[in-house]
């Protein structure tokens, strides 16, 4: 891939994607990103919905997983953060061949608290039209990774995923569902105007919260240039003049896709201590650009196929 059109800033020219880094890098930038230009933006679109959770029925946790795809893989990866599993006993008494029946086996064996609940409390407890499949895991509080769990990986680069104020929770877990599925190591979220991981993201994440690192830091900018420092380039999906098509991006480097709130994108602040922009190639436009979460999920898979395709 050919070098990349540079974008003036403070900096000077980019270096061509994958080439090597200069030196002197020149002046960094970091104020810290809670300051004027972030408090002058004003109200973010996807902060119409409440922030705060319905509270959850009164339960031996405060969040919980359920289904038994994500409570199964929860008890063989981290069966310490579960507190309770409640079971439909219709199903919890059949042979081992059934999957809720083997997470009984699985709870009983590493010592956790099981108890028989009838399908109403189970559907009360899920959620409306959630397929619970007959099996609730309760969780405790949850616990955010160091940046530092982020950067082990198995094998091939880096791969991580940075939200720039996402502020709706159903987009922060459908976003770390599909980080856990298409191969991410980690999610980085803000800890001030950002959706935090409650038990709604836990619920819209269908587990995968559970199973990802997320790093929750005080600064993106300068966690931007930490990431650097590690290697990895970090690529603003949002739309620009100088943004670059997706597929042009070699996935096969350690990577960090930055993500930014509807409406507003990547803040100037943080898409200036990026490397690279990318957008994802609409067909049309009359109806806006793509949901952050399809957003995310469109950049992640574009990374996992070139990967893929090069192993």
């Amino acid at each position: 891939m050919g070098p990349r059109t540079p974008r003036p800033d403070e900096r000077g020219p980019r270096p061509a994607f994958g080439g090597p880094r200069p030196d002197d890098r020149g002046a960094r930038v970091t104020p810290d990103d809670r300051g004027a230009a972030t408090e002058a933006r004003g109200p973010r679109p996807d902060a119409e919905r409440p922030r705060r959770d319905a509270p959850l029925p009164s339960g031996p946790g405060e969040r919980v997983v359920y289904g038994a795809g994500p409570v199964g893989e929860l008890l063989a990866r981290k069966p310490q953060s579960v507190r309770a599993v409640w079971v439909d006993p219709r199903r919890a008494d059949r042979t081992t061949s059934d999957p809720v029946a083997a997470i009984v086996i699985a709870a009983r064996a590493a010592g956790i608290k099981l108890e028989d609940r009838d399908r109403p409390t189970l559907d009360r407890i899920a959620g409306e039209g959630a397929l619970h499949q007959g099996v609730v895991a309760w969780l405790g509080p949850f616990v955010y990774a160091d940046l530092n769990d982020l950067m082990t990986t198995e094998g091939e680069p880096a791969l991580l995923v940075a939200l720039d104020g996402v502020e709706d929770p159903r987009n922060l877990g459908a976003i770390l569902r599909s980080a856990y599925l298409l191969g991410a190591g980690g999610v980085i979220i803000p800890d001030h105007r950002a959706a935090q991981v409650t038990s709604l993201v836990a619920k819209t994440s269908a587990g995968a919260s559970e199973l990802l690192p997320i790093a929750q830091v005080g600064n993106l900018v300068r966690t931007l240039d930490e990431l650097r420092e590690h290697g990895l380039w970090r690529v603003a999906v949002h739309a620009t003049e100088t943004a670059q098509d997706i597929s042009a991006i070699d996935g096969t480097l350690g990577l960090c896709l930055v993500l930014g709130a509807e409406g507003t994108g990547v803040r100037p602040l943080v898409a200036k201590n990026c490397d690279f922009h990318a957008v994802i190639p609409m067909a049309r436009s009359a109806v806006g650009s793509f949901n952050v979460s399809v957003a995310a999920s469109l950049a992640l898979y574009e990374i996992r196929r070139q990967r893929l395709s090069r192993s």
